[in-house]
C-alpha cells in the first residue's frame, strides 16, 4: 500500500455533502420504534471523519443511528437490574460504531470493546479526512471526542478475541471480515456469551456469504433493515 496521499479534503467533503442530502425513512422509523435516537448533529460531525471513506459506493453511516437506537433500548430495558453492560464492536475501522455504542451507554455502567485486525497504534491509512496532512493513529484520529478514550480497542480478529473472553455480551456489532465461515464462527461464539434478549447487529448483509451464515443462526430472531439497495442490516435478538 502506497504512503502517498493523493485524496483532499475536499474529495471527502463532496462525498459527505452528497451523502448528507439522501433520507433514510426505514431508519427514522426504526428510531421511532425503538424511541431513540441520535441528534443528527453530533453524528454527522462523528461521521465526516469516521464514517466517510473514498470508496466505489457512496459512504453510509445509518448503521450508527440503528446502533445508538438499539443499544438505548437495550439500557432502557434492563438498567433496572443495576449491571455494567458489555458492549462488543468487531471491525473498528475508524472507532464509529464503538464510539456510537459508548453514547449508547452514557446513563449507566458499561463498557465497550473494539476489534480490528489493524494495529490501533499504527499510523496506517484509514480512508478519513483526518489523515490528508499525513496518517494517524487511531487515537490520534479519535482525539475530537474525549469519550472514545474509555472504549478498549484491540488489535484482534473478532474469533480470537471471543475466545479469550467468555464473559457475557450484551450488545454486539459485527463488521469484520465478510466471510461466511467467519461469520458463522463469530456469531456462534457470541451466541455461547449472550443470554435471553440480549442483541445483535450484523452489517452488510446484502453480501450473499453474510446473509448465508445468518441462517445457521438459528438461536437468534432476526429483524433485517435494508437502508439502501447496497446496504442490508440484521438484528439478531438471543432466544
Amino acid at each position: 500500500m502506497s504512503a502517498v496521499i493523493t485524496a483532499t479534503a475536499a474529495d471527502y467533503e463532496r462525498v459527505f455533502e452528497a451523502e448528507l442530502a439522501v433520507e433514510y425513512p426505514v431508519v427514522d422509523a426504526f428510531e421511532r420504534r425503538m424511541g431513540h435516537a441520535i441528534g443528527s448533529e453530533r453524528i454527522e460531525r462523528a461521521a465526516r471523519v469516521l464514517a466517510c471513506p473514498l470508496k466505489v459506493h457512496a459512504p453510509n453511516w445509518q448503521h450508527g443511528r440503528v446502533l445508538v437506537a438499539l443499544a438505548s433500548d437495550y439500557v432502557t430495558k434492563h438498567e433496572s437490574t443495576g449491571q455494567p453492560f458489555t458492549y462488543l464492536d468487531i471491525g473498528t475501522a475508524k472507532g464509529f460504531s464503538a464510539l456510537c455504542l459508548k453514547w449508547a451507554l452514557w446513563t449507566c455502567d458499561g463498557d465497550v470493546y473494539s476489534v480490528d485486525v489493524l494495529d490501533p497504534n499504527g499510523r496506517v491509512r484509514r480512508n478519513t479526512v483526518a489523515e490528508v496532512d499525513g496518517f494517524k493513529t487511531l487515537y490520534e484520529t479519535l482525539a475530537p471526542w474525549p469519550e472514545a478514550s474509555a472504549i478498549h480497542f484491540e488489535q484482534s480478529t473478532g474469533i480470537d478475541w471471543l475466545k479469550r473472553h467468555p464473559e457475557r455480551i450484551h450488545v454486539a456489532f459485527v463488521d469484520g471480515k465478510h466471510s461466511g465461515d467467519v461469520v458463522v464462527k463469530e456469531g456462534k461464539l457470541l451466541a455461547d456469551r449472550q443470554e435471553s434478549g440480549d442483541v445483535v447487529m450484523f452489517d452488510d448483509v446484502q453480501i450473499d456469504g453474510v446473509a448465508m451464515a445468518l441462517k445457521s443462526l438459528d438461536c437468534y430472531a432476526f429483524e433485517y433493515l435494508q437502508v439502501k439497495p447496497e446496504r442490508k442490516y440484521a438484528i439478531g435478538v438471543r432466544r
